[in-house]
């Protein structure tokens, strides 16, 4: 059985969009971030951590992600909307 301080930190939970989510990665691109747990298209959609009053932090799709416990994430859509 592994000591406490051979195991990795705990899973980190944080939102995106306002849902929940729960992840033993801590660091990942925000890519992996927008398609793994918003089901998003990172070709369009930016990721934005709430930071605090009117703060905020904006990752692009290779940008690495440290997910912080009890985190507010947001995506942003930055794709072409259509002309009708």
């Amino acid at each position: 059985m592994a000591k406490p301080e051979e195991q990795g930190p705990p899973p980190v939970t944080f939102t995106l969009d306002g849902t929940e989510y729960t992840s033993d990665d801590r660091r990942m691109p925000a890519a992996d971030v927008l398609r793994n747990f918003g089901g998003l298209d990172p070709a369009d959609y930016d990721l934005v951590r709430v930071v605090g009053q009117g703060q905020e932090q904006r990752f692009h799709d290779q940008d690495d992600v440290e997910l912080v416990p009890g985190g507010r994430y947001v995506s942003l859509f930055t794709g072409s909307m259509p002309v009708e």
